[in-house]
């Protein structure tokens, strides 16, 4: 089992730091920049310029942007899909609020790495549809409180295995034979 991220304590850290984003859109953002095919140290000043307008980030958040992207793309690349959101915990209205979020900045990360995302057919293609359209979801306060549980359990499971059908889709594995 991977190592996760405590979200009270990234999320307290970024308003600490007036970043202006919660712990969710910043795992989203990042996950998408992960799943998009980003292998190199350029997710650094996406993160920055998303994060604080291209300016240097704090030591201590700094700390914690890279944890949170190791442990990312460590779960991603697990074999057991280890893969989860980073949704708080709290009331089940803030949780799909985090959800949408994260969501949302999935689809701008993924976006700033796979820039014709729009063209993309097949299983992907409709996932990334699909994605759009949870990134539009609302509820009313006064549904059913288990209906809407359920129905965001469903989707919470749905957008995850989704990450990691863009990550699989966009990190193909190198096939070169290993010569002994």
């Amino acid at each position: 089992m991977t190592k996760t991220v405590n979200y009270d304590e990234l999320n307290h850290e970024l308003n600490l730091n007036k970043m202006g984003i919660t712990a969710a859109e910043l795992h989203g953002f990042i996950s998408g920049i992960l799943a998009g095919g980003n292998h190199d140290e350029s997710w650094r000043p996406l993160v920055e310029d998303m994060l604080n307008n291209g300016q240097k980030i704090p030591e201590s958040l700094n700390k914690k942007l890279v944890e949170l992207y190791c442990i990312t793309k460590q779960q991603f690349l697990d074999d057991d899909f280890e893969f989860q959101l980073l949704l708080n915990e709290h009331d089940l209205f803030s949780q799909i609020d985090d959800l949408v979020g994260w969501v949302n900045h999935f689809l701008l990360g993924i976006g700033l790495v796979q820039p014709k995302l729009n063209h993309i057919k097949g299983d992907v293609g409709e996932a990334i549809y699909d994605l759009r359209q949870i990134a539009k979801l609302g509820y009313d306060e006064n549904e059913d409180e288990q209906e809407l549980g359920f129905a965001f359990e469903e989707i919470k499971e749905y957008v995850r295995m989704t990450s990691i059908l863009c990550f699989d889709e966009f990190n193909e594995a190198d096939i070169t034979p290993t010569i002994h």
